[in-house]
C-alpha cells in the first residue's frame, strides 16, 4: 500500500471517529462503512484511479454525497445530446438521483462528472477520481457541505415548495411573496411528517421511487427550518 492510501485510511479512521452521530451530510447513508476490496481481475473494467481505490481500500462505502456505490453497478449510456461521452461508470449518488459518473470513453475518459440529466445538467465536476475524494475530505476538515453543482431553483423540490407557497398566499389573499412571520412559520409547520416526497430526476433509481436530496435541496430545508422527517423515503 502506498503512501497515499496509508493516509486516506487513517483519514477516513478519524472521520468516523469524530461523526459518531453520523450528522455529517450523506453519513447516515454509508455510515463510514468500507464494502470489501475487489481482486485485480474483478476490478479490470474500473477506471485507473477508482480500480486502485477499489482494489486497495473498498469496493464501495463511505465516501463523498451519499457514499461510494458499489463497483459492481453497471455503467449507464450518456443522456441524448451529450457527445463527450457514451457510456460512463456511476460511483454515487448526488441526491435528488443525480449521479457522479466516470465516462469510460473519449476525451472526457476518467474524469468525474454530474449526470443530472432530469435538470438539463450533464457536466464535468472534477480531473480525477482521487481530486473527487479528496475535495471532499477538504470540505469534511472546514466542516463544509460537498459542492452543489446544481443551480438554485433547478430542482423539483424548490419548484414544488414554491408552488406550496404560492398557494398558501393566494388562500390567505397575500400577493406573491408576501408569505412571511408567523403565517410562513405556521405553513411551514403543516408540512408534516412524510409529507414532500422527492422524486428521482436521473439514471440510477426508478423514476417513482423518492430518493434523498441534494446539496441545494438539504440547504434550502435548513434554510426553511424543515426536519428531514418531512421527506417521504
Amino acid at each position: 500500500m502506498n503512501d497515499f492510501f496509508t493516509t486516506l485510511r487513517e483519514t477516513l479512521a478519524a472521520l468516523t471517529a469524530a461523526d459518531p452521530d453520523l450528522l455529517r451530510f450523506g453519513a447516515a447513508n454509508h455510515r463510514y462503512a468500507l464494502a470489501p476490496v475487489m481482486d485485480e481481475l474483478e476490478a479490470m473494467a474500473l477506471p485507473e484511479e477508482l480500480r486502485a481505490y477499489a482494489t486497495t481500500i473498498a469496493s464501495g462505502g463511505v465516501g463523498p454525497y451519499y457514499g461510494l456505490l458499489p463497483t459492481t453497478t453497471p455503467p449507464i449510456a450518456a443522456a441524448r445530446g451529450v457527445t463527450a461521452w457514451k457510456l460512463a461508470q456511476p460511483i454515487a449518488h448526488l441526491g435528488c438521483g443525480y449521479a457522479a459518473v466516470i465516462p469510460l470513453d473519449g476525451d472526457s475518459q476518467d474524469q468525474v462528472w454530474i449526470d443530472a440529466r432530469g435538470v438539463g445538467l450533464v457536466a464535468p465536476m472534477y480531473a480525477s477520481f482521487t481530486a473527487y475524494y479528496v475535495d471532499w475530505i477538504d470540505r469534511l476538515a472546514r466542516a463544509e457541505l460537498p459542492e452543489s453543482f446544481v443551480p438554485a431553483g433547478r430542482c423539483a423540490l424548490a419548484n414544488a415548495l414554491a408552488g406550496y407557497f404560492a398557494v398558501q398566499e393566494q388562500r390567505l389573499g397575500l400577493p406573491a411573496g408576501g408569505l412571511d412571520g408567523e403565517q410562513l412559520a405556521e405553513a411551514i409547520a403543516a408540512l408534516g411528517p412524510g409529507a414532500i416526497a422527492i422524486a428521482n430526476e436521473g439514471p440510477l433509481f426508478a423514476a417513482d421511487q423518492p430518493v434523498a436530496p441534494c446539496v441545494r435541496c438539504t440547504q434550502l430545508l435548513d434554510h426553511l427550518g424543515l426536519p428531514r422527517t418531512v421527506l417521504r423515503s
